[in-house]
């Protein structure tokens, strides 16, 4: 809990969004291609308050903590010398090469906007960094057969009392912000994106804690959080990726054409001049041509997320092939998916209609192919002149999404690597059954770790829970999150349930 020392401290906190991406999944990686991405209400939290470290002439320390795992702590003494910043790591048993190269990059880039003095004068007594992320981000397996391992919670007596099944119910029972039982090294992700928000969040808090930007609100101060992040990011990993999961969790849901990875080639060097650095990542560089198009999902179109543990397999880059193919596809959803939205505008009535409509169909026949004849029902209407305009656009959503993932079965074919593993596509039709479900798909890259479904009421959202609960092929476990689209954003303490128990 806060205390009042704390409390009155000088403090910021922003937050970050996780991503899915529906579409465009390898395609991302080359600017001739664009991803349709969501973001998600399963967010990172960075808190930064003023530290309470003596002053000194010349070292400010900077400490670094991640209540959620063993070991979650890292020290950093900070100098600056002839106009850089120097950082020296305090050994404390866990070392952290994306918050090191976070902080260390950042100020750097802060100390060329604001200058040494006043650099000095907003770290004077160091900083207390808390960084935290929604559950979801983690698979929570563990916790719900070893619930005596949960912490921060107020212990339930069922939690101590037995093993939880892996439901939506169960994981609303674990508190927020849960311990992981894990060091951050060997903990299971679920694929949201963790460190692009984690990234996303601290470069923010730093900039708006320094006043280096002002807010969040101006185009060229959120360009400037996405252009060191998008860096950060880069340089941490080692390598430069489409950058769709960084540029997610500063814009939110969005189209996205990626940057030209050339931008990065003069400043991928630790000793990197600073001057170089700024000018780099400046929004004001035209060499930062990414696009970004605001995105979000229609009217009663809800993204439900489930995490599968089937071990990891991380597909790798495959034939461009089918490219062009699923590149008019992918661009043919995302404008019907927008077409679904200016109709619900237009006429929600005829909107609201056609969503009953559409929950009511059901396959007759549930034969090899359980989805066929739902399949043969959504092309019939997409073709139909009788029908209205809000249905043909749903079942032409749902048939042309049944498109990307022949392609994208295709493309696995050809490659030899499982973009949509056969197991997942035994899962995924069986969701695809189930009255009310649009959509159903691997995200990004694809494998074993995630899936997704796009589903029309609650009742089938609880449908394709109860296909996921009795599921044995393979452990699916839902996760809470749905679409949030909107960016990295400054929060409130008091508005973020449970965030006062890890700061």
């Amino acid at each position: 809990m806060l205390s009042s020392i704390t409390a009155r401290r000088a403090h910021t906190l922003v937050s970050a969004p996780g991503k899915v991406l529906l579409t465009g999944g390898y395609l991302v990686l080359d600017r001739t291609y664009e991803g349709l991405v969501v973001g998600t209400d399963a967010r990172f939290y960075t808190y930064i308050q003023d530290g309470g470290h003596a002053p000194t002439e010349s070292k400010k320390k900077i400490v670094v903590r991640s209540l959620q795992f063993e070991q979650g702590m890292w020290e950093y003494d900070i100098e600056i010398k002839n106009e850089k910043v120097l950082l020296e790591v305090i050994p404390t048993g866990s070392t952290n090469k994306f918050v090191e190269t976070c902080v260390c990059f950042c100020l750097s880039i802060i100390l060329e906007m604001i200058g040494t003095e006043k650099l000095l004068e907003k770290i004077a007594t160091g900083l207390d960094i808390n960084i935290a992320g929604n559950n979801d981000f983690y698979s929570q397996r563990e916790q719900l057969s070893e619930p005596q391992l949960l912490r921060f919670s107020v212990s339930p007596a069922k939690l101590r009392s037995r093993s939880l099944p892996i439901t939506i119910a169960s994981l609303r029972v674990i508190p927020p912000f849960c311990h992981t039982g894990s060091t951050l090294g060997n903990v299971h992700k679920t694929g949201l994106g963790s460190s692009a928000a984690l990234i996303t969040s601290l470069v923010a808090a730093l900039f708006l804690h320094t006043s280096a930007v002002p807010a969040l609100d101006g185009h060229a101060d959120r360009a400037l959080v996405h252009n060191v992040a998008q860096f950060v990011h880069c340089f941490a990993q080692g390598k430069v990726g489409s950058g769709f999961d960084v540029s997610a969790a500063v814009w939110g849901s969005h189209r996205y054409r990626r940057f030209d990875p050339k931008v990065l080639d003069s400043i991928m060097d630790d000793d990197v001049n600073p001057a170089l650095l700024f000018e780099t990542v400046s929004p004001k560089n035209p060499a930062w041509n990414n696009v970004v198009t605001p995105f979000k999902l229609p009217p009663h179109l809800t993204l439900i997320l489930a995490d599968i543990d089937a071990g990891s397999h991380t597909p790798s880059l495959v034939t461009n092939a089918l490219w062009t193919e699923l590149g008019i596809a992918n661009t043919e959803l995302e404008r019907t998916l927008r077409e679904l939205s200016k109709l619900h505008e237009e006429d929600d009535y005829a909107y609201e209609d056609a969503v009953a409509k559409l929950i009511s169909l059901m396959p007759t026949t549930i034969a090899l192919h359980p989805i066929f004849p739902l399949l043969i029902q959504w092309l019939s209407l997409s073709a139909s002149h009788t029908t209205s305009a809000p249905l043909r656009a749903l079942a032409t959503a749902a048939s042309t999404f049944e498109s990307i993932r022949s392609l994208i079965r295709r493309m696995s074919a050809f490659s030899d690597v499982p973009v949509e593993p056969e197991e997942q596509t035994r899962l995924l039709d069986a969701c695809l059954a189930v009255p009310g479900v649009v959509m159903a798909g691997v995200p990004g890259a694809g494998g074993y770790d995630a899936i997704f479904c796009i589903v029309l009421s609650a009742d089938a959202a609880r449908e394709v829970e109860r296909v996921w609960q009795s599921w044995t092929e393979m452990s699916v476990g839902p996760l809470l999150a749905q679409e949030d689209f909107v960016g990295a954003r400054v929060e409130k303490v008091e508005d973020v349930a449970g965030f006062n128990n890890v700061i």
